[in-house]
């Protein structure tokens, strides 16, 4: 017994050696190449695979991290529906140069589709939870489909979500049953049956709330946590009022680290009871800022200083004081005074806030200067999600401006040119607006998914013409309707970091009476078109970004901006290190087709004006948005036999394209 003893330990160190000498050995093979080959059609992509796999991160061969690379291939095509896939591998190795190629050859066979769903512990549950949960629209998997593991995890958690906002507080899933049927019909060949099992527990009630507020003598705030709370006593629980109640608390800017908790579970009478917690913030603000901005297609760098009361005469209103200096050249720039009331709970309802916006401003630009004084009150109403238009913007903008041409230019009309000397316009204007807004796109700083759309109406002349014959000023008269669709498509969910995006912009811009200025030095009033700020400009950073700012129009004075506009992009956008933890994460590119044209008139409207411009640029995302550099071509100038070049970009020698097609843009902030 003994002596075996001996020889089984003489063994294993034998073994040992060989084994660390073999390690030792595999460890050496350099690889040089993985190669994935999937035989058949099937909804996964080598490169879905090529992302899965753990060998690919390596330099040398390590048979560990090979055989869970197969277990994982393995598992990722039965997640994905494709139970009986098999997966064969080769390794060629160059022993003289210590080099491997690694390769899997993958055999998906038939994928799978869901036959039947049974939905198990949801009898006699609330009548609104059940119309949520069997809505056939609402759900994430559906007969026929088929089965993707992701999918059926959505499922589940949708269902466990509309259980606790009915008052199932403490729903639970089990684990699922995936059945695979085996059977020689063909209507149930390469099909499964799955059976999703929940236990709802009993329904509870929202029971009493309680605040408590570190360092708060004064028991400020008190009343706007309340009104800000989603829901009341005696309402049923629900776990999406209570995230809702929470988000709205912390907004209120005199909080920190607000949290609404559980205080007390009543088991017998089954209710509960909540705190709120948080801190109270200081009440006074000094804040300088360094930023950028796009007006009028132009972008402008500059800084602002800004005093905040944040409690201003109670009940949660905000009052902001700032001033303004930003420039984009030595000759345009603007200067801003303002002071901002922020009123929440409008008619003792938290979905409704207004705003009063007092400010002065001068604004030059290399053609004109505007000094304005503007009063804007506004009001906003946060409607349901589940509603097509779910924000409402409504504002009423009273400004006296006075509107100065720094110097004698020539205006050109439809029948004449008209010389105009430097001159001034006093300028009262009420303006109306109206502004209905769908938006469910799932991320502001990265938009993948969802849609936005935006309608705007915006009247001036009514009151303003009252004014203008007591007063002796000038106004204009018009309205104005433009609609902006914004759509994004995710390329590779579920990590969306490649997407497209799509925008189409129409506005028009109609006089409903003549407008006549009255203008210094000149004893009759003159014909004028409607200033600038009003009208709609094209070609920039955040239009069609083959032209430079207000340099795009079918109309030689297209600066000064046209009445009926069109415009439209596709923008691919991808952040290809956005799981690398380098500082190349926030990079990103993109690749653009605008289109589109400004026109005096929309009578003037003509297919053939339609400018198309290509091009790439590069993205860093940041707190406040994308930095963004684009490179922009005219893929198709509507008017190159003006300036003596071809239409179409390709049709131009080298010297002549980037002398005459290019334009580079810069700004913060996604164009669209």
């Amino acid at each position: 017994m003994k002596n075996i003893i001996i020889i089984l330990f003489i063994i294993t160190i034998v073994l040992s050696a060989f084994s660390q000498e073999d390690k030792k050995e595999e460890e050496s093979f350099k690889i040089t190449d993985i190669d994935i080959e999937i035989k058949s059609d099937c909804d996964i992509s080598e490169k879905e695979v090529e992302q899965i796999l753990q060998i690919n991160k390596l330099e040398y061969f390590n048979y560990t991290d090979f055989d869970l690379d197969i277990r994982r291939i393995d598992k990722y095509f039965f997640d994905n529906g494709y139970f009986d896939v098999a997966i064969d591998t080769q390794l060629i190795i160059d022993k003289d140069e210590k080099e491997i190629e690694v390769i899997f050859t993958i055999e998906p066979g038939k994928e799978y589709k869901i036959n039947q769903i049974k939905y198990n512990g949801l009898n006699n549950i609330y009548p609104t939870a059940a119309e949520q949960i069997f809505n056939d629209e609402l759900k994430e998997i559906k007969e026929g489909q088929r089965y993707i593991r992701n999918n059926l995890q959505s499922e589940i958690t949708r269902v466990i979500n509309i259980l606790n906002n009915y008052g199932y507080l403490n729903a639970l899933a089990e684990n699922p049953d995936v059945e695979k049927i085996i059977s020689n019909s063909t209507e149930l060949k390469n099909k499964v049956n799955i059976n999703l099992n929940f236990n709802t527990g009993p329904i509870y009630k929202f029971g009493k709330t309680y605040v408590e507020i570190n360092n708060n003598p004064k028991g400020l705030v008190i009343d706007e946590i309340y009104k800000d709370l989603e829901y009341k006593e005696g309402d049923l629980y629900s776990k999406k009022a209570l995230i809702e109640s929470e988000n709205r608390i912390s907004n209120i800017e005199m909080l920190e680290n607000a949290r609404i908790q559980i205080k007390n579970i009543d088991s017998v009478n089954k209710i509960i009871d909540f705190v709120v917690t948080a801190s109270l913030t200081s009440r006074f603000s000094l804040q300088p800022e360094i930023s950028g901005y796009d007006i009028l297609n132009r972008f402008y760098a500059g800084a602002s200083l800004s005093f905040t009361d944040k409690y201003f005469l109670g009940g949660g209103r905000k009052l902001v004081s700032k001033g303004s200096a930003f420039v984009h050249s030595e000759d345009v720039y603007l200067f801003e005074l303002g002071m901002q009331l922020y009123q929440p709970y409008v008619f003792n309802n938290n979905k409704i806030t207004g705003n009063l916006n007092l400010s002065w401003v001068y604004f030059k630009d290399d053609i004109f200067s505007i000094s304005a004084i503007k009063n804007v009150a506004g009001l906003s109403y946060e409607l349901p999600k589940h509603t097509y238009i779910n924000s409402f913007y409504s504002s009423w903008e009273i400004n006296n401006s006075k509107f100065t041409i720094n110097a004698p230019f020539d205006y050109i009309t439809k029948d004449s040119v008209i010389t105009l000397p430097e001159y001034q316009i006093n300028l009262f204007t009420s303006i109306i607006l109206f502004n209905a807004i769908h938006n469910n796109t799932n991320n502001f700083q990265f938009p993948s998914r969802g849609n936005y759309q935006s309608y705007l109406i915006e009247e001036s002349g009514l009151l303003s013409y009252l004014v203008e014959k007591v007063f002796s000023t000038s106004t204009f008269r018009y309205v104005k309707f433009s609609s902006i669709n914004k759509f994004y498509f995710s390329f590779n969910p579920p990590n969306e970091t490649t997407v497209l995006a799509c925008k189409f912009l129409i506005g028009a811009l109609f006089e409903y009476a003549k407008n006549k200025y009255k203008i210094s030095g000149i004893e009759e009033e003159t014909d004028i078109d409607i200033p600038i700020p009003a009208k709609f400009i094209a070609g920039g950073s955040t239009s069609i970004r083959g032209w430079q700012a207000k340099k795009l129009g079918t109309f030689p004075t297209r600066e000064f901006g046209g009445n009926f506009l069109i415009e439209g992009s596709f923008e691919l956008r991808t952040k290809p290190f956005y799981y690398s933890k380098t500082i190349f994460k926030e990079l990103g590119f993109v690749s653009f087709i605008d289109y589109g044209n400004l026109w005096r008139k929309p009578r003037d409207f003509r297919f053939s004006d339609i400018a198309i411009a290509i091009g790439g640029g590069l993205r860093y995302y940041t707190i406040v948005g994308p930095v963004r550099f684009d490179i922009g071509f005219k893929l198709y100038d509507y008017e190159a036999e003006s300036n003596g070049t071809k239409p179409w970009l390709f049709e131009n020698n080298i010297s002549t394209i980037f002398k005459n097609k290019v334009a580079f843009q810069i700004g913060i902030g996604h164009t669209f």
